[in-house]
């Protein structure tokens, strides 16, 4: 995740709070617009091209119009310009997005359309649409081909690896490679469950066809 400040930084930021609002309108927008599972390829294509194309225009000294992805692309630029580095804006752009992409998840939900937040088909749909927009912003020539990379590792990292575990413990895994991880338990200084681990292996016996490992990590309190 980026640096983009936040009250919590030093009690006056306002970061986050102007992209936010720029980026519910657009996540509402978007939530309309998606009818079914395959077509939020095209709406977050449209949407990741739209506010690339507009911000690259404002980085040209352009004018954009009032739409969200304009507003959003608007408020990127605002706030990076505010840090007088070239570059600034880079890091506004991948909280913006990163917050879009889970935001109209949430939406779908809060509407009823969707029964749950995150599901496998709903990651690999997103992610096709990052590396369009990846492509895509190439040729722009601001930076933003690489963040919308960034955005897609960071996906994978902090949010489908942790489904991916829920989905081993749930159904079992499917890994015996030469080299895997396997899951460890994760328990508080009370013997709490908190979450899970993985831990890097060489195939052996012992742990070839274990889902959870026997042992655990214990968390110690400082």
């Amino acid at each position: 995740m980026p640096y983009v400040p936040s009250k919590k930084t030093d009690h006056r930021s306002k970061d986050r709070e102007i992209l936010d609002a720029a980026v519910e309108g657009l996540a509402r927008e978007a939530a309309d617009e998606i009818t079914n599972n395959l077509s939020l390829i095209k709406v977050y294509g449209n949407i990741f091209f739209r506010v690339a194309d507009e911000l690259a225009y404002l980085l040209k000294g352009g004018e954009v119009s009032q739409d969200h992805s304009s507003r959003l692309a608007k408020a990127i630029f605002e706030v990076g310009e505010g840090y007088e580095y070239e570059g600034a804006y880079l890091g506004e752009f991948n909280y913006a997005i990163t917050r879009l992409i889970q935001r109209v998840p949430q939406i779908k939900v809060e509407h009823k359309e969707w029964n749950q937040e995150f599901r496998y088909w709903l990651y690999a749909v997103t992610v096709e649409a990052l590396i369009r927009a990846s492509t895509y912003a190439q040729s722009l020539n601001i930076g933003i081909s690489g963040v919308f990379e960034d955005i897609k590792d960071e996906y994978k990292r902090r949010v489908n690896t942790a489904y991916e575990a829920e989905q081993i413990i749930k159904s079992g895994d499917c890994y015996d490679a030469p080299y895997y991880t396997k899951l460890v338990k994760v328990l508080d200084d009370e013997g709490k469950f908190v979450g899970y681990q993985e831990i890097m292996l060489k195939r052996d016996r012992e742990t070839l066809g274990k889902d959870l490992l026997s042992s655990c990590v214990v968390l110690e309190k400082v």
